[in-house]
């Protein structure tokens, strides 16, 4: 084979290869989609109750929750419905409940915040609200939204009110009127009226 015939023949090699190259380049090597960003949640649970424990005020809040999403890496758990007990560590005993429809707790704040229909129970008061948030770090909750609450001899009605963790200091208010929030006492019954001293 001369010359002439071996440039040929590497002539035409390089066409079909260049041929080749540039209709690859043509279709493209299309790149996997990358997974669209996952919001759900790590773990989904049912039928969890966890207890968390507040040393500064002896207590513990115990969390029952039918379903629940747990966020390992954004440190929150939402759960659907959701009831808190709270405990007073030192004599064991049930000092009120929580309930509603929805709740988050953020697992390294202690914080929590229970949506709609909430109501709050204890010896001394059942309040219904729209909102509470429970903070275990500050010893503080918040409840909001057509407050309303009742005692043994009183009714309330209030947009918002707000006590320690001990329900010892509770506060109403009502943020979009000047006027303070409503309390109405009932009127005590007739055999607890106070009697006539007898003067014999």
């Amino acid at each position: 084979m001369d010359r002439k015939s071996i440039f040929l023949v590497l002539f035409i090699f390089i066409i079909i290869a260049l041929a080749f190259y540039f209709s690859l380049d043509e279709v493209g090597v299309v790149p996997e989609a990358a997974p669209p960003a996952d919001n759900s949640a790590e773990e989904k649970l049912k039928g969890v109750n966890f207890t968390v424990y507040n040393d500064q005020k002896n207590q513990r809040l115990k969390l029952i929750s039918e379903e629940v999403d747990n966020f390992k890496s954004e440190s929150r758990m939402e759960l659907k419905p959701i009831k808190g007990e709270v405990y007073s560590t030192e004599s064991g005993k049930l000092l009120y409940t929580l309930d509603g429809d929805f709740g988050t707790y953020y697992t390294e704040l202690k914080y929590l915040e229970i949506r709609d229909n909430v109501v709050l129970a204890s010896e001394e008061y059942h309040i219904l609200a729209d909102e509470l948030d429970y903070d275990m770090q500050q010893n503080y909750l918040e409840g909001r939204g057509s407050v309303k609450i009742t005692g043994s001899e009183f009714k309330s009605f209030a947009e918002a009110f707000n006590s320690n963790l001990n329900l010892n200091d509770l506060e109403l208010s009502k943020k979009s009127s000047p006027e303070r929030a409503k309390i109405i006492f009932d009127e005590l019954p007739e055999d607890s009226k106070t009697e006539e001293p007898n003067n014999e």
